[in-house]
């Protein structure tokens, strides 16, 4: 079975990182994740990014390099996620398709419950900071 292809955003304010938390009545409800989502047909990673975050919180992002790609195989099936890092360009936040947001420090990302696919990412993030020392 091919992997869903998902794309994730890690957006950044100083040394915080945005999770969004999904409703309680979507699949895995109320779980913490990157924002971002599935691409329609003929869509890039990058225009499905952009498309997602603008749907879910009504912001504008600029879609940098690719952070990390994790492989995940969910019970349901496996998905390929592409998180890319994201410059937030305009826009107030707005839970449109997420339940909350928070702005989360680098050290506090692993107190919340992270989707599965996702929890390599925040492991990644953490071993970045703490090899750049910042």
């Amino acid at each position: 079975m091919l992997p869903l292809i998902v794309t994730a955003a890690i957006i950044r304010h100083n040394d915080t990182v945005l999770l969004t938390r999904r409703p309680p009545h979507t699949r895995h409800g109320g779980m913490w994740e990157f924002p971002g989502g599935k691409l329609d047909p003929d869509e890039s990673p990058e225009e499905g990014l952009r498309r997602e975050i603008k749907e879910e919180i009504s912001i504008d992002v600029e879609v940098g390099k690719v952070f990390d790609v994790v492989y995940f195989r969910y019970d349901r099936g496996p998905v390929l996620v592409l998180a890319y890092e994201c410059l937030h360009l305009s826009g107030k936040i707005r839970h449109i398709e997420v339940d909350a947001h928070q702005w989360v420090p680098l050290q506090n990302l692993k107190d919340f419950d992270i989707l599965p696919a996702d929890r390599p990412i925040i492991e990644k993030l953490s071993v970045t900071k703490q090899s750049t020392g910042t």
